[in-house]
Order: C-alpha cells, then sequence, then structure tokens
C-alpha cells in the first residue's frame, strides 16, 4: 500500500468521458486507475461497484461526503431526541428513520472510519457512545445476515433506540463505581418496555419496537422483561442483545476497564469469541456471535496497539483479503504517539512483518490514558490549511 492515508470514494457514472482527478486504488493499496486517465463507459464498467480509494489528501475532487462528520451529528440528534422523550412529549416517526439512515449512509461510506473513529472519539454522553456502537455493529451483523437495505436500517433504528427515555440512566450506570443500588436495577428491568411502548405510541414498525422490548431477553430464559427463551426472541433482538454487550465491552465504565483481548487469545476467532463474550455466550446466539467475530476480525478498526519500537499504534482498517480477512493481522498500522508517547501532527505508516515492526500487544487498557489526539486524521477527513496559511 502506499504510504498514504486512503478514504473510500465512489466513482460516480457521471464522471464518464471526464479525466481521472487522482489516482485509485483498490483496498489492498494496489493502483487501479491513474490520475489524468480518460474514464470511459468500458473502464468504469470494469470498476463496477467495487469500493475505491484515493488519497485523503485529494479525495475532495471526488467527494464532498464525511461520515465521521455524520456520525457526530447523529450524536447530538439522540441526544436531543431523548430529553424530550424524558419530559413525556413525542416526535414524529420520521425522524427516528432519519436518524437511522444517517447511520446507516455513514456506515456505507467507509464503515471501518466509523467504527474506529466510534471506538476512540466518543461522540456524545456515554448511553449515545454506546447507541452509536452498536448500530454499527448492528450493520455489520445485519449485513453478514444479508439483510435487505430496508430490515438493515431498522434494526440500526433499533439499535440506537433500545434505551430511549432512560439514557440518563445509562449515563448513570456508566459512572457508577460498584453493584447498582435496588432503585437502579428496577429502572433498568424496566426500560426495554418503557422503550419500546414509546416507539408504539409514535408508529414505529412493530418490528422495531418488538426487537427493542426484547433486547435484554436470552436465549436460556434468563432475560427480562419477560424472561422469554430459544425462539420466543426475535431475530432483530438477539442481534441487538449481541452488539450490546460487544460494545459495551469496548467501552470504559468507572471501576470497571474494556474487556479487550490479549495477543494471546487472538490466535482463532473461536477462543476470541469465547474470551470476548465469557460466561453471556451460553445465554446468547453463538452462530451471532461467530458472525460478528468473523465480520470484525482479529484487529477491528479503532484497535490500539503497542509495537516492537515502543510506539502506540491503531489499526486503521481491516484487511480485504477475501479468503483470510477475518483471521489477518494487519499489514501496517498509523503510529500516532511516538516512543516517548508524545502524540505526532500526522500518523506515521509502520509496516507489520519478520523485517519491519512487530505488534507486542493491544494497548487498550491505555485508552483512559491517552492524549487529546484528533482522531478524525487517521481516517483522512480532517481538514487541512491552504498551503501558505
Amino acid at each position: 500500500m502506499p504510504a498514504m492515508i486512503l478514504r473510500p470514494v465512489m466513482l460516480s457514472p457521471a464522471r464518464i468521458g471526464e479525466i481521472s482527478p487522482c489516482d485509485f486504488f483498490d483496498g489492498n493499496g494496489s493502483l487501479l486507475l491513474r490520475q489524468g486517465v480518460l474514464i470511459s463507459k468500458n473502464l468504469q464498467k470494469q470498476l463496477g461497484n467495487r469500493r475505491l480509494f484515493c488519497d485523503a489528501a485529494q479525495a475532495v475532487a471526488v467527494s464532498t461526503d464525511d461520515p465521521l462528520q455524520a456520525l457526530t451529528d447523529a450524536g447530538e440528534a439522540l441526544s436531543m431526541l431523548d430529553m424530550p422523550t424524558n419530559a413525556g412529549s413525542q416526535h414524529d416517526v420520521d425522524v427516528y428513520r432519519s436518524l437511522a439512515e444517517s447511520i446507516h449512509t455513514a456506515w456505507q461510506l467507509d464503515p471501518d472510519a466509523c467504527i474506529g473513529f466510534a471506538r476512540m472519539a466518543n461522540p456524545g454522553s456515554p448511553s449515545v457512545c454506546q447507541a452509536i456502537l452498536a448500530a454499527l455493529f448492528a450493520a455489520e451483523l445485519g449485513s453478514a445476515h444479508a439483510f435487505t437495505r430496508h430490515e438493515l436500517v431498522e434494526l440500526i433504528g433499533a439499535a440506537l433506540t433500545m434505551n430511549l427515555g432512560s439514557m440518563a440512566l445509562h449515563d448513570e450506570m456508566a459512572a457508577f463505581p460498584g453493584p447498582l443500588p435496588g432503585a437502579l436495577r428496577r429502572s433498568l428491568a424496566e426500560h426495554p418496555h418503557r422503550a419500546a411502548e414509546v416507539l408504539r405510541d409514535i408508529g414505529i414498525p412493530a418490528s422495531w419496537a418488538q426487537a427493542v422490548e426484547q433486547h435484554h431477553e436470552n436465549l436460556d430464559g434468563s432475560g427480562y422483561p419477560k424472561g422469554l427463551a430459544k425462539g420466543s426472541i426475535r431475530l432483530e433482538a438477539r442481534m441487538l442483545r449481541l452488539v450490546d454487550i460487544f460494545a459495551a465491552r469496548l467501552r470504559v465504565r468507572r471501576g470497571r476497564g474494556p474487556q479487550y483481548w490479549s495477543i494471546t487469545r487472538a490466535r482463532d476467532l473461536s477462543g476470541l469469541t469465547e474470551h470476548i463474550f465469557g460466561a453471556d455466550l451460553d445465554s446468547l446466539d453463538l452462530s451471532l456471535a461467530r458472525l460478528l467475530m468473523g465480520r470484525m476480525g482479529l484487529f477491528p478498526p479503532g484497535s490500539v496497539v503497542r509495537l516492537s519500537n515502543r510506539e502506540m499504534a491503531i489499526v486503521s482498517r481491516r484487511s480485504y483479503d477475501i479468503v483470510r480477512a477475518a483471521t489477518l493481522a494487519p499489514r501496517e498500522v498509523l503510529s500516532f504517539l511516538d516512543a516517548n508517547g508524545r502524540p505526532r501532527d500526522e500518523p506515521c505508516f509502520r509496516r507489520i512483518g519478520p523485517n519491519d515492526y512487530r505488534i507486542l500487544s493491544y494497548a487498550h487498557d491505555d485508552q483512559p490514558r491517552l492524549p487529546t489526539y484528533d482522531w478524525s486524521v487517521i481516517w483522512g477527513y480532517r481538514a487541512r490549511a491552504p498551503a501558505g496559511a
């Protein structure tokens, strides 16, 4: 891969007959189309609908889309939607569907950037960050399960609204250092039903509302609020349960660090799945858990790692090797802290291999102590100052 930060872009059919404004690459950094070449109809057809990448510095010549800003905007919107809900007023169903559509569009544009940014940048309160990350994992899982676009948007919407009306409660839980007192536990047990009732009242589709109501049910009947088991639980609800737990494992809660995996447990996806979900796996849909972990791989976007030269680096993108994507270590990472722990103005590529750099360990335990960093630059979406400015 060229030593540049690449961003995914779509080559619009409207550009047929124009000159290519920049070099285009595939997901592995192989050159597909050189700058200055005429984009013919046959060439456009050969490229088809495949995801193309270009140098982030030149991406504005092709697309002005910014999925990371869209995530930030969605976080602000979700916070605003929950406040009137707590006050007893309601929003139109189209507002919630539009929010789900915006997350779906951002994820389609750049899924790796969205997931990595949501893990690192915290675009909102703890409850908002949890909802957005769960929604992105839901998009991955629903896509892997061959959901239609309509089904995928509803699943994303359910993930965003599964804690509707009780997001302040979830923020309180995130800040609580020990076991929850009885009042908080009772409120927690009621929140799936309360969110579903709000959604039904505004005309959200029954499948969406039911998935929200069942998102804390377990296959073994140990969940709540109704203690449903196995076939009584909707597929979408089983998916929500899984992505909610997975997103929670990757987030910091007061008194409890994130549940990240070690290099020694990251040698096969089966062992890694057991390590991540632990005892919860007995009550979850195992086939869905394996599907999600296979989709995310051993080094999901946003994985922070320590290198053999003592630098701290981040995995920005998954491998695009179709056959072995789930089990491959990254071929390169982006160093964002030097060996002395100082932030870099621009991330540095580090190639991973026997004759280059080695990944010594995952380093997410250090995440709460990391210095402030502009995470959008990792995925090439930071606005650059004009030359001479």
